[in-house]
């Protein structure tokens, strides 16, 4: 493919890359699902929905331009670059590399071009000594193709797991370091708010600083015209304590800067594949007041008023040991005391696809769970056509219906210890929960 992109002008590479992300858009529906859902999350109190399919296209064409343009810019110099890009604030980080010693953190997210991205500091300061975080590459050829041209355009590339040793040596002798800073970060993040919504961050930027001193910029990679980006490069707030929190508010500024040259193909906000409300991240930087996106979470009680009854309590005791968790309860028992819930009766099935798009259409924010506190016969695809990201139930074999089986104990349905089985293995176990 390089090959044939290297005698393309970048102009027709672009316009090639645009047209392809637009076919993609039509052509992957999970993918065009998940890149709504996310940004619906980020924009969604500010946009309707036909702004939101409209971002949702254009982050296609947008992202298809870029990819394919990184591609063709591989195979160009620094000089050739150049004259591809406009680049605000350089000045500043110029400034302040000569002012001090403590070198320049730049707090990178997935957007705009990434091979751009990736010679940042080259770009601004050629003579500084730089240096990138990556994830090494499956594939061992195309890992030593990507670790020689880096190697030739002067920066170093430091892998997850050696990073932050020789990261240290190189800002405190005056280099550079881009991360990227937006992944989710698994068990090993920092629990903090991402536009409004607590997920895994990585607290790489805040642990780094107050190792090195270094200071903290933030880039946004905007595509302005075909192959054609600006690059801005704001210092983080004088005024403002660094920690992953507030990195985390300067990376949303970033990327609101242009929302469809983000690159939201992936599940950025996820729930744990098991046991989704077992916490594991062993640091936290929630702010209460800034999470203003809660997940939202759909209980959904049994036609059986018997499995109803007993469920119901297990509900409730759900309900008050998730804080960060909007739940929609759909039964037939009367409500019960439950914080941050909203109460629905449950309706006939063929009616449950048209409640479940009434309840997610009544926030901003879509649904992330849906949770049957039913037989397996009673579940049915309603959450899919609604494109709820994840259900679970009881269920003695893997069913195509549920993203997470839960195996149900050797007791009846009408058992409690049914349901508190079900429970711990959501990962809900407190102290006070029963034997």
């Amino acid at each position: 493919m390089e090959a044939v992109l290297r005698f393309l002008p970048a102009t027709w590479v672009d316009a090639l890359g645009g047209l392809l992300g637009a076919c993609a858009y039509h052509l992957l529906s999970a993918r065009r699902d998940t890149v709504r859902r996310n940004c619906r999350i980020a924009w969604g109190e500010s946009l309707n929905a036909e702004e939101l399919e409209k971002l949702t296209h254009d982050t296609f064409r947008h992202c298809g331009a870029n990819l394919l343009s990184s591609t063709r810019c591989m195979l160009m110099s620094d000089e050739q670059i150049k004259s591809h890009v406009t680049i605000e604030g350089a000045e500043v980080v110029r400034d302040t590399l000569e002012r001090s010693n403590r070198g320049a953190i730049f707090a990178l997210v997935h957007m705009g071009n990434w091979e751009i991205l990736a010679r940042i500091g080259t770009l601004i300061a050629p003579s500084a000594p730089t240096a990138a975080f990556y994830r090494p590459l499956n594939n061992p050829w195309m890992n030593r193709m990507t670790m020689r041209r880096r190697a030739r355009s002067g920066t170093q590339l430091f892998s997850n797991k050696e990073g932050f040793a020789r990261s240290c040596p190189l800002l405190r002798d005056g280099g550079m370091l881009g991360i990227l800073a937006d992944q989710h970060a698994g068990h090993s993040g920092s629990l903090t708010p991402f536009f409004g919504r607590p997920t895994s961050c990585s607290p790489l930027v805040e642990l780094l600083h107050r190792r090195t001193g270094a200071a903290v910029f933030y880039v946004s990679v905007t595509r302005t015209r075909r192959a054609h980006w600006n690059i801005r490069i704001t210092p983080h707030a004088s005024t403002v304590a660094i920690s992953t929190d507030t990195i985390m508010r300067g990376l949303e500024r970033a990327l609101s800067t242009s929302p469809c040259d983000g690159f939201w193909f992936h599940n950025r906000w996820k729930m744990a594949s098991k046991q989704p409300f077992l916490e594991r991240q062993s640091r936290k930087s929630l702010a209460p007041a800034e999470i203003t996106k809660p997940w939202r979470i759909v209980l959904l009680g049994s036609a059986d008023p018997a499995i109803d009854k007993v469920t119901a309590p297990i509900m409730a005791f759900l309900t008050q040991h998730q804080p960060n968790v909007e739940f929609e309860i759909i039964n037939i028992a009367a409500p019960f005391t439950a914080p941050h819930a909203t109460f629905h009766p449950l309706p006939a099935k063929n009616e449950r696809a048209d409640l479940l798009r009434m309840i997610d259409a009544s926030k901003t924010y879509p649904l992330d769970m849906i949770i049957y506190f039913c037989p397996i016969q009673e579940i049915d695809d309603a959450h899919r056509k609604c494109r709820i990201p994840q259900a679970v139930g009881l269920s003695h074999s893997r069913n195509h219906l549920l993203d997470i089986n839960i195996s149900p104990p050797q007791t009846a349905l009408t058992a409690p210890e049914t349901w508190w089985h079900f429970l711990r293995e959501l990962g809900c176990h407190p102290k006070d929960s029963p034997p």
